[in-house]
């Protein structure tokens, strides 16, 4: 695994940090405005409260993205451990059974910049060792049930995670890309929710997420297309016509089947978030569902058209 970067020394760099503070200074002001009535609360205000996340975010992944493989390795391990942590606690999953799948957390990222068939052979080995726990804890009360929970968090989060690092190393204009996803993921998000918010009167899953509306599903992909079009400065240029026009729709699709996905859990579980580690948003599974579906959908998009 490659020593890391500076990230200044990247092309890429002031391009995206302009870009991002641009954003970031857009979105304070039309916060400021909204809130205009209740500046004296307004560092308590939920609409500051996501800003000031996504201030310290953005330039976090921003970092990890240009600082090489190994930066990248760490922050994609690093979510990945707290969405496991809150994604255990979730489907209240035994502590036996808890500490073996933080273990096996630790590898996903790791392997896939090492070795791209080192990564595909992850699933059956560990599926292996998983089917091994039942009897090594004598679990006969609800054993299965828990391996099939843990088995399911380890694959859901950490191994489809850690396509972003398929897509860093094994792409062509990898750091490109992601920097494209990053952006184009959080305006998706935001897109959907601005729009269904505005327009939403038709209803898109009643029973996993009522506030979610056909509405916007058009705002996700409004926001998908902004995002892209936003660091489009990033995509390899032999193929940025058609990265430009194709990824957009990808990514909107991947980000509200995460967003489901994740509802059906919280759901089951009977929780309105993950957890409180992110102000304004909830656990830190609420703010990467998305990406956690766009990154390996992207990943084979790219193989299969590439």
């Amino acid at each position: 695994m490659m020593l890391p970067a500076n990230p200044i020394d990247s092309p890429l760099f002031l391009p995206a940090a302009y870009r991002i503070l641009i954003l970031l200074g857009l979105s304070l002001a039309l916060i400021l405005w909204v809130e205009r009535r209740n500046l004296g609360r307004i560092l308590q205000a939920s609409l500051f409260l996501k800003w000031r996340t996504w201030a310290i975010i953005a330039p976090l992944f921003l970092g990890a993205v240009l600082g090489g493989p190994l930066t990248l390795c760490l922050l994609v391990t690093a979510i990945s451990w707290q969405g496991i942590r809150e994604y255990a606690a979730l489907v209240s999953l035994a502590p036996a059974y808890r500490n073996v799948l933080l273990g096996m957390t630790l590898i996903a990222a790791p392997v896939a910049v090492l070795s791209l068939d080192g990564f595909f052979l992850l699933a059956p080995l560990l599926l292996l060792v998983a089917v091994a726990q039942p009897l090594a804890f004598q679990a006969v009360a609800g054993g299965v049930r828990q391996l099939a929970l843990s088995t399911l968090g380890w694959a859901y989060i950490a191994w489809l995670l850690a396509h972003l690092l398929l897509i860093a190393v094994h792409i062509p204009g990898g750091s490109g890309i992601l920097l494209v996803l990053g952006a184009s993921v959080a305006l998706s998000d935001n897109g959907a929710f601005a729009v269904g918010k505005l327009f939403g009167r038709h209803q898109l899953s009643p029973a996993l997420s009522p506030n979610k509306t056909w509405e916007g599903v058009a705002g996700n992909l409004i926001g998908a297309y902004a995002g892209t079009l936003l660091m489009g400065f990033a995509l390899p240029q032999s193929s940025y016509a058609f990265l430009l026009i194709s990824l957009p729709p990808i990514i909107a699709i991947g980000s509200l089947w995460g967003d489901l996905f994740e509802s059906a859990i919280k759901r089951e579980a009977g929780v309105k978030d993950a957890g409180d580690w992110l102000p304004g948003f909830g656990g830190l599974l609420d703010r990467i569902d998305s990406l956690i579906l766009v990154a390996p959908l992207t990943y084979y998009f790219l193989r299969l058209t590439q």
